[in-house]
């Protein structure tokens, strides 16, 4: 562990020393409340503070609640048989609805998760390093991984493009193409970071900016959201909590 967050904390270190502090937050609020949609992302940001040993910044209410619209809505298109990966996203894996979540698994080096059905321990360094401990219940065996998901949701610790080419090596690994007459074994992405990440993330994951931009209210960087697919909905409407140029 100490390793591990002595390496976390020297990419971060270069990251700060990098063109990415020219790159001002424009976020205009950020709030907890309590009139938002009726999901599990209030009690998430109110029962998990931020590890900054782990550089966990999570996500404002507001952007946990779009990018869960947009997951929830994906899975309802494609039904049961879609499955969602969440890669350093707890906060949006915990916010969906118990039903939904039976379908997804969240990957994080934070073991504070590891009870839940659904946690899979995920060390950047060896991406596709990855097993799940939970039996599944209708087989009773370990469930393999790979290929097995249809979208992956992802937000690494770090903005360098190092630590997105161990994250694209996972995606490449765990992801296949939605069920439906249209495969074609490409899977779907959503990624947040920032916007000069731009170039490598259509390189990497053929991922373009969206109109959404997320608030992470205790991030010194504003980021973008990506996707690599066209019908984003949620993804395609502007947060009223940023303040535009």
């Amino acid at each position: 562990m100490a390793e591990m967050q002595a390496e976390m904390k020297a990419i971060s270190t270069k990251s700060s020393d990098s063109r990415f502090d020219t790159y001002e937050k424009k976020v205009v609020r950020t709030e907890v409340t309590e009139n938002s949609n009726p999901n599990n992302g209030v009690a998430f940001l109110r029962e998990n503070p931020e590890d900054p040993a782990l550089n966990q910044y999570w996500y404002s209410q507001n952007s946990v609640d779009a990018l869960t619209q947009e997951v929830s809505r994906l899975i309802t298109k494609y039904g049961k048989d879609f499955k969602v990966a969440f890669l350093s996203t707890p906060s949006i894996y915990f916010a969906l609805e118990e039903e939904q979540r039976s379908q997804c698994y969240v990957f994080d080096y934070d073991k504070k998760w590891d009870e839940d059905r659904g946690f899979v321990f995920y060390d950047f360094n060896d991406p596709t390093n990855v097993t799940s401990n939970h039996e599944q219940q209708d087989t009773g065996k370990t469930l393999d991984l790979k290929g097995a998901f249809h979208l992956m949701v992802i937000d690494p610790p770090f903005i360098t493009r190092e630590v997105w080419e161990k994250y694209t090596e996972s995606a490449k690994f765990l992801l296949n193409s939605p069920p439906g007459p249209s495969s074609d074994g490409t899977g779907m992405i959503i990624g947040t970071t920032v916007a000069e990440n731009a170039p490598f993330m259509n390189e990497l994951l053929s991922c373009d900016a969206q109109v959404f931009m997320p608030s992470i209210p205790n991030l010194v960087y504003q980021y973008n959201c990506y996707a690599n697919f066209d019908d984003a909905e949620f993804l395609g409407k502007k947060n009223p909590e940023i303040i535009e140029d």
